[in-house]
């Protein structure tokens, strides 16, 4: 607390201490926690990936013992084949000798000798007048090949048994073919005792698929064959998940998935067989194997806790003391700067309102009637909103970069704005500071390119902002040169452009310069290091050298430093034309019927953007709060699209997306699913669920039309250039009657739409009209014409067009 008599520099002073200690308590906080969070992140990752190794060795231990159980039976029929007594296929000197095979070796069922025709001998029956030339393991056989067959019912017994077939060969060398097959056939109880044994916890169990997907082994009596009915093949049964897992085991895949089985989330895992072509999975319960990562999850809910309550306290310590110093303009303002910087940091808070800011923008600078001074204002607006963006993704990147989960998006870009919008926004900070900023674009500069846009402004942004931030005094210099143009591949020009940042700072230490690049690391004076996260020029780094360049670096104290990089960049000759012709029509609605957007989302922020954006186009949107509203809301007005948010409360967007894809009236709807997670394993995950596409917020306007025109098959309206508006102008002014050529609806209805244009609804206009159309065809030309004016959000001129009639009714 600040004594009543003390001096408002004193107060001052003390302010700034107080401030300052919070910041950095608060600050390292912050940092503490978000390195804390990764690091339970990655131990809660390894910890299941060990949960799930455990889970998975089972099925292989199973697997195993079958292996190796069958592997012996094997060797024992071939070791069998080869003897003199079996190669004669004299069955009157061969049965003796199998039967008490049978008796010593306590295996096998039977054994059996067949000849090249299919007729065949056994222990059981002697000579059978049966045949099993179409037995698949007989064909191999006597293809040369020894294998194990599919579990089959015996035609002489009726018992599931498994043969065990190999070649018989001759003695004689030059026989090329065998003279006949042998096979011991085991049953299957073997197979059935060990994959019942396997259990991973409570209510885990498994069972065996054979090459055609049908079961060896499964606790579902339905599943298993019978005399009266063979088993069903899982390939081809109605439950996506079971087929899904029975594909990958016939593929002899092997793995471990989560999925939904019987109804609950349950691990699957799966391993194949070598000696046969089988494969065992094990069901494990969710609970089974994560419950064991529950204390992890309460240890980091603590830890969570704990920030949020300190993050409370320094919020709660500081709203007090600004009320305290509202009497001095100085300390009021070190106060206000103090709470600022605490919140520029509180990054994970920070991007829903984001979303807003730029989605408003985006909707002023659709706006026909805003002024060119305001229009360049409300565009620096956006690029500040985009660039503050980009710094709060900062420590999330340099996570994903180093788990080499980040790559390159390019795309077409109109390069000197790009720079220009840049230079801009360095301009202001530079400005505010006090210190000159000049831009140096080269003259022959490419007009497109093709580059990772927002990737290189990250870049580009860290390093200017970096010069301009240890600058106290002379100028900071950004140059773009064209180094030279290198060889391509005939259909494509490509540039090597040089990007330099030159300051007259403040230099950094030869001995400083190693460690400038490292993650966490400041160099320079201590009263600076506290402006950061100490991450920009680490992550820079690693942009650039994904960029196949490196950061060049040449510094002297007290003099100043540049940095440098060169990039090879695409040129992109399309773009131009494109862009022009995108820049002069804007878009005011698409042809066709009203179409139903439903837009599910927590945050009313992020609705209203949605909302404001599409319903001046002739959207009819619908809002939700959470996943659950928006299935019920979906299931009653089937929309034609619906725009969900990941995150939120009761049901989440993924849980919302699968409910959607399994109810069969609306499992066609088309999803955009719009989220601010910047990971990009919710992106996966999401549309692996069922969602069309995904979009980043905050909501880039041009995006969301283009994926509404991709999803629904749009043809947009366009904004009618200034020739086309005169030409209706004269054409609603100058006629004497209209009436002759336009058939008008009733008096009533006039006024109707004379009221809604004087108010701007310009959406009920258009939904009159096609009431209109509706009800009287002779109505059309009418109904058109008032459409048309409408998507033009021109009031006066809709007024205009309508008073005309008016006068001519009594």
């Amino acid at each position: 607390m600040i004594r009543a008599n003390s001096s408002p520099s004193d107060a001052k002073m003390h302010s700034s201490h107080s401030l300052l200690i919070r910041f950095l308590v608060g600050g390292t906080t912050l940092i503490v926690s978000i390195s804390a969070y990764f690091s339970y992140e990655a131990a809660r990752k390894i910890t299941l990936e060990e949960l799930r190794g455990r889970a998975f060795l089972e099925v292989q231990r199973g697997v195993d013992e079958i292996e190796e159980w069958l592997h012996v039976r094997k060797v024992e029929v071939q070791t069998l084949a080869q003897t003199s007594t079996i190669r004669s296929l004299d069955w009157s000197v061969a049965e003796p000798y199998l039967k008490s095979e049978v008796g010593r070796i306590n295996e096998f069922f039977v054994f059996q000798i067949a000849t090249p025709d299919g007729s065949y001998f056994n222990t059981m029956v002697g000579r059978s007048n049966k045949n099993i030339k179409d037995r698949d393991y007989f064909q191999k056989a006597l293809a040369g090949k020894s294998n194990i067959s599919d579990p089959f019912i015996s035609r002489s017994t009726g018992i599931p048994l498994i043969a065990i077939a190999t070649p018989i060969w001759s003695n004689s060398s030059q026989s090329r073919s065998p003279i006949g097959v042998f096979n011991g056939n085991v049953k299957v109880d073997h197979i059935v005792e060990v994959v019942n044994s396997l259990r991973y916890g409570k209510n885990s169990y498994a069972f065996a698929l054979n090459s055609q997907g049908k079961a060896i082994v499964h606790p579902n009596s339905s599943f298993m064959s019978t005399l009266e009915k063979p088993a069903p093949s899982l390939l081809k049964i109605p439950d996506r998940n079971l087929n899904a897992i029975a594909q990958q085991m016939v593929n002899k895949q092997q793995g471990i998935q989560l999925m939904e089985i019987d109804g609950t989330k349950k691990y699957v895992a799966y391993v194949p067989l070598r000696e046969a072509n089988w494969s065992v999975a094990l069901v494990i319960p969710r609970q089974n194997i994560e419950s064991r990562l529950q204390f992890l999850d309460f240890i980091a809910l603590i830890l969570g806790g704990l920030t949020v309550m300190m993050i409370t306290v320094l919020w709660r310590v500081q709203a007090f003391e600004q009320v305290q110093l509202k009497k001095s303009k100085a300390a009021a303002d070190t106060a206000n700067h103090a709470k600022s910087e605490f919140l520029a940091n509180m990054s994970h808070e920070l991007r829903t309102p984001l979303n807003g800011i730029l989605g408003c923008a985006q909707i002023l600078l659709r706006s026909q009637d805003l002024p060119k001074q305001q229009q360049y204002h409300v565009n620096l607006i956006e690029q500040c909103g985009s660039h503050l963006l980009t710094l709060i993704n900062d420590i999330l990147d340099l996570s994903k970069i180093e788990a080499r989960k980040l790559e390159l998006h390019p795309h077409d870009v109109h390069f000197p704005s790009f720079l220009q919008g840049i230079a801009e926004i360095c301009q202001i900070r530079a400005e505010q500071k006090g210190i000159l900023f000049v831009y140096e674009p080269a003259i022959d500069l490419p007009t497109g390119v093709h580059v990772d846009v927002k990737r290189l402004r990250q870049v580009l942004l860290n390093l200017v902002g970096n010069a301009i931030k240890f600058t106290d005094e002379g100028k900071v210099t950004f140059k773009v040169e064209v180094i030279e143009q290198l060889p391509g591949d005939g259909k494509t020009v490509k540039y090597r452009i040089r990007l330099s940042v030159e300051d007259t700072g403040i230099g950094i230490n030869p001995s400083e310069l190693g460690k400038i690049f490292l993650p966490f690391e400041q160099v320079g004076e201590k009263k600076r290091q506290t402006e950061g996260t100490g991450l920009g020029l680490a992550i820079t780094q690693q942009l650039v050298q994904m960029m196949d360049s490196d950061i060049h670096l040449k510094s002297q104290i007290g003099q100043g430093s540049t940095f440098w990089f060169e990039i090879a960049i695409a040129e992109a000759s399309q773009w131009v034309q494109s862009a022009m012709a995108a820049s002069k029509r804007q878009i005011i609605g698409f042809e066709g019927s009203p179409r139903t957007i439903l837009m599910v989302d927590d945050r009313w922020e992020n609705r209203t953007v949605i909302t404001n954006l599409l319903q001046p186009l002739g959207f009819n949107v619908v809002e939700a709060i959470n996943g659950k509203e928006g299935l019920e809301k979906a299931i009653a007005l089937k929309p034609d699209l619906m725009i969900t948010d990941l995150f939120m409360p009761e049901m989440d967007g993924f849980e919302l997306i699968q409910h959607l894809r399994y109810t069969p009236d609306i499992a066609d709807v088309k999803i955009i699913v719009s989220s601010a997670s910047v990971f990009e394993t919710d992106q996966h995950r999401s549309l692996e669920a069922g969602g069309d596409t995904f979009l980043n917020k905050p909501v880039q306007v041009d995006e969301l039309l283009h994926q509404l025109k991709f999803n629904l098959g749009l043809a947009w309206i366009y904004q009618q250039s200034q020739s086309e508006e005169q030409r209706i102008n004269s054409s609603t002014t100058t006629s004497d009657s209209p009436s002759d050529k336009l058939i008008s609806p009733s008096p009533d209805v006039l006024r109707e739409l004379l009221t809604l244009a004087s108010k701007g609804n310009f959406n009920a206009i258009l939904k009159l009209a096609d009431k209109l159309e509706e009800t009287d065809i002779n109505l059309t030309p009418f109904a058109n014409q008032l459409r048309q004016l409408a998507r033009q959000f021109d009031e006066d001129l809709i007024l205009q067009f309508l008073t005309q009639y008016e006068v001519k009714t009594p």
